[in-house]
């Protein structure tokens, strides 16, 4: 997404209440949608990204989740769909990629919020990293995630438990 693409601002109850480029939601800390995607291999591994240093937000840190901003007026299974296939180029439609839609979370941190829509990507799939967005990729268990969550962006760690917790109650790993 570039600087000027169109984001939707959002109100406490997740309605658009204006829309402005990237760079000032980014400079303004503007409340906005994202989608969230935990990508898991059939063992149970969760893929990591390393974010590029080139990155608007948290450059250069792990990110535990596939995912973006959803772009102005875009649907948010549509947006999970093309953020999974840019970052790792894994086709969400693809018939042995199992993709579920795991309803919306808030998100918050101080004063600045965001609603993230949350996804679970289940696939043994070889991918290929967006090199202007991805510096390098890994697999590892979610404990090991959570031992370096430090190191992580905030809102990928805190999608990736509601993902693993909400994917765990209806029995989908």
């Amino acid at each position: 997404m570039s600087r000027d693409e169109l984001v939707d601002v959002i109100d406490e109850n997740n309605q658009i209440i204006d829309t402005v480029p990237r760079y000032k939601m980014r400079e303004q800390h503007l409340p906005h949608r994202a989608c969230y995607i935990g990508f898991c291999d059939r063992q149970g591994k969760f893929l990591v990204e390393i974010r590029t240093l080139s990155k608007d937000y948290s450059p250069g840190t792990f990110d535990a989740v596939v995912g973006g901003v959803m772009q102005h007026g875009e649907d948010p299974i549509e947006s999970a769909k093309r953020e999974l296939f840019e970052e790792i180029g894994v086709d969400a439609n693809w018939p042995k990629v199992n993709f579920y839609p795991l309803d919306t979370l808030k998100i918050q941190k101080g004063e600045h919020f965001l609603y993230a829509y949350l996804y679970l990507a289940v696939a043994d799939a070889i991918t290929v990293r967006q090199e202007s967005e991805v510096s390098g990729i890994m697999y590892v268990p979610y404990s090991e995630i959570v031992r370096l969550q430090d190191s992580c962006n905030f809102d990928s760690v805190t999608a990736l438990t509601e993902i693993i917790k909400r994917a765990k109650d209806r029995k989908l790993i």
